[in-house]
């Protein structure tokens, strides 16, 4: 018996992995591992950027970036490499497309086994790559420009309407596959992953509000949104019944309201208006829980502003604004302290780690 318990109890130790945030002011380097549900970080650095080396997430200067990169992940790893690498960008036209694909099986009394789960997970990606091309031909903004895919992840899997962790052994009719489809303009994409080309690394690219709210939805966030304000650039995602739903970015940054302090009211109500504007597929009010990171004391008017505004579309009822705190990443151990600037990266590698 005390062979089995220590069996059952040992945990599992998964390669290697990197999660990179890029931005204008500095590049932030994550890596751990994944143990079982959970995902130990065993290094944290950062490099820092020069003004015009990155911009509204576009990599300027590939050589320079990638450099950073290069710095960065090097004091990050300590002697061990990561096996996987993802980037994380925002900027104004990159897009995730939320798809649920639902299957009708056949063999109700026989369990789902591993072929008939890849299958369905096979099919739905097909189909929620399909949709997302579809809808990026239908937008305005990015009509006539080139876009390439940039990750496929399955957001959640259900079966006759119960979320599981896994369809292996269940028995049911309807399977339903949750997948989320990022895309970007080939030139942002090209350039990031030459800043990676550069640092003599191979690894994907995603949206960093999505790796951060998908984070915190992993971590039991079931309801709300959490945003950044860089630089240059504020991006956020919406929550809604424990699976990013929705998100956005757009170039308005830190940056540019420092220099109009004095019109701080007036720029903080247009930029609460760009956030609360209708989000493309996005059903419903807003959430009323917010959580942001980025934003200095001399921008205080900037949650300010966006939780008048969201009281003001929610019909007066209650708003909650408060700063992201690592605690929130439940499904997060670090052995150096975590701050809230590190989530993004955090996030990025918990999706190099294949935690949903």
């Amino acid at each position: 018996m005390g062979a089995v318990a220590q069996a059952r109890s040992r945990v599992e130790r998964g390669p290697a992995v990197a999660g990179l945030d890029l931005a204008a002011e500095r590049v932030r380097a994550v890596v751990g591992h994944r143990e079982d549900a959970v995902l130990r970080i065993t290094g944290i650095a950062q490099a820092p950027l020069r003004p015009g080396w990155m911009t509204g997430g576009l990599v300027v200067d590939r050589v320079a970036v990638g450099a950073a990169v290069a710095s960065a992940l090097s004091v990050a790893e300590g002697r061990e490499k990561a096996t996987k690498v993802v980037a994380t960008i925002d900027g104004d036209d990159v897009r995730t497309y939320h798809v649920a694909i639902t299957f009708e099986r056949e063999a109700l009394d026989t369990p789902m086994a591993h072929g008939e789960v890849t299958r369905a997970i096979q099919e739905a990606r097909a189909d929620a790559e399909r949709a997302a091309r579809e809808a990026v031909s239908n937008d305005p903004a990015l009509r006539g420009i080139a876009t390439v895919q940039l990750r496929d992840d399955v957001a959640g899997l259900a079966l006759d309407g119960r979320p599981l962790a896994s369809l292996l052994g269940f028995q049911g009719r309807f399977v339903e596959v949750r997948t989320d489809v990022s895309l970007a303009p080939l030139v942002l994409a090209s350039a990031a992953s030459g800043a990676l080309d550069a640092a003599k690394r191979k690894g994907s690219v995603a949206s960093g509000a999505y790796a951060l709210g998908r984070l915190l939805a992993s971590s039991g966030l079931a309801e709300g949104a959490v945003l950044r304000i860089g630089a240059d650039v504020t991006a956020f995602a919406v929550i809604r019944g424990g699976r990013v739903v929705a998100t956005r970015a757009f170039g308005l940054g830190r940056d540019a309201f420092l220099e109009r302090t004095r019109k701080a009211d007036r720029d903080a109500r247009t930029w609460a208006s760009c956030v609360t504007a209708p989000l493309p597929g996005f059903d419903g009010l807003l959430p009323g829980r917010w959580h942001f990171v980025g934003v200095p004391e001399d921008l205080v008017e900037l949650p300010r502003a966006l939780g008048t505004a969201l009281a003001e579309e929610r019909g007066g009822s209650e708003v909650e604004i408060a700063p992201l705190r690592p605690a929130l990443a439940t499904r997060v151990l670090s052995q150096e302290p975590l701050h809230a600037d590190d989530l993004v990266a955090v996030g990025a590698a918990a999706l190099a780690a294949g935690m949903s």
